[in-house]
């Protein structure tokens, strides 16, 4: 049996009402079959726990994950406001499901701990192909939570994924594992069988004049670059005062002009987003910045983010080794989605032109996304990226 999956959407105001009705469609596409796993992408507006008994009173015994999301992405196109839920049969293909908890707590043993329940979860023998990761958007720290998950499943293995999100309002994000609806979590899906897998991230920014290096910083905190406050790389190129960026939201100007951090032979810098000033001219960024990193402003337009999609998707089908894609995950910043504005749609046609326009596409919009170098040195050792699309793609 071919790899078979059936996507369902709704936009329905009432939570149960929308999960029952994605999932009566996913089902009714799949020809009335009942599905192996279910993967499940929505919009922070429901009520989560009605939406999953929604999705449970149609689909009643297979093991369901995913998270809530800044977008949703189908075939179909980007939405928003909806839930998109794919359901996936086959006897080639094994999607094993699992959770790690409290990552504010301890983001490194989160990783580890989901990382083991779906190893535990694997068929006997099966040949491991990737790690499908989606952790909790504003809590713990992304990186270390990879870290973790490579310990157990050994650091070239693939990790790909993205971080929930709640459509942009920086409060709650949730994730979905089975029956329940987690805070403070990371859920994963582990893939293994007879099947081929393909991976493409890319971005598009490119760098603005010489490199700066961090010389002080903290985690996801740069306080220092060449010796002076980290804010003052911003005053540079646009003559803005440290204070004046403390007053106003600062993520907004890092979605044109990001920082980029550069990784030793791959092609792009990995994209860090600077969420805030401080009061000492430090800058908050949504990931990791290493002490001893060449930090750079970055500039992109939506011309050149498009060309990005477009090499990820070939990357992706490049992946396949000349098999046909069963299936694609998309995860992409919610910073591109922003960026793009109405011509959002136009990401999802070019990734639909690589693979073929009836291939079943499902993903969200994230707060952070996962996924392998490039470089040979690297040895597919996974990161955590912003303003980065991830396509992933399964075929047999």
């Amino acid at each position: 049996m071919a790899i078979k999956v059936g996507i369902g959407t709704s936009k329905e105001f009432d939570s149960f009402a929308a999960g029952s009705l994605a999932a009566h469609s996913a089902l009714e596409n799949m020809g009335g079959e009942e599905p192996d796993v279910v993967f499940c992408f929505a919009s922070s507006r429901f009520e989560h726990l009605q939406l999953i008994r929604g999705v449970k009173s149609i689909i009643a015994h297979a093991p369901l994950i995913g998270c809530t999301t800044a977008g949703e992405i189908t075939t179909n196109g980007p939405d928003k406001k909806s839930i998109c839920l794919l359901g996936l049969k086959s006897n080639t293909l094994h999607a094993a499901l699992g959770i790690g908890k409290k990552v504010s707590a301890n983001s490194r043993n989160a990783g580890q701990e989901v990382a083991r329940d779906a190893i535990r979860k694997t068929r006997q023998g099966a040949i491991r192909h990737a790690f499908m990761m989606l952790p909790d958007g504003l809590k713990g720290n992304g990186m270390d939570i990879i870290r973790g998950a490579q310990e157990i499943l050994g650091t070239s293995f693939p990790i790909v994924g993205g971080s929930a999100a709640d459509d942009f309002l920086f409060q709650k994000t949730f994730i979905y594992y089975d029956e329940g609806v987690f805070e403070d979590c990371v859920g994963g899906v582990l893939f293994s069988g007879d099947i081929s897998v393909g991976i493409g991230a890319r971005h598009g920014w490119y760098p603005l004049g010489k490199p700066r290096i961090v010389t002080e910083a903290n985690l996801n905190i740069i306080k220092k670059l060449d010796g002076k406050p980290a804010a003052r790389i911003y005053e540079d190129y646009f003559g803005k005062r440290v204070a004046d960026m403390q007053n106003e939201p600062m993520a907004r100007m890092s979605v044109m002009y990001p920082l980029g951090m550069s990784i030793p032979e791959e092609e792009e810098c990995i994209i860090r987003n600077a969420l805030r000033v401080d009061k000492d001219g430090a800058l908050v960024c949504a990931g990791e910045v290493p002490c001893g990193s060449e930090i750079r402003v970055m500039m992109g337009s939506k011309e050149t983010a498009l060309k990005a999609a477009k090499k990820a998707a070939e990357l992706a089908l490049g992946g396949l080794r000349h098999k046909k894609a069963d299936l694609v995950f998309i995860f992409d910043s919610v910073s591109r989605e922003r960026l793009y504005g109405r011509k959002n749609a136009e990401e999802i046609e070019i990734v639909k032109s690589i693979f073929g326009k009836e291939t079943p596409i499902i993903g969200f919009y994230t707060y952070g996304e996962q996924a392998p170098l490039g470089a040979t040195i690297h040895l597919g050792q996974t990161l955590f990226h912003n303003e980065t699309i991830v396509v992933f793609a399964i075929g047999e």
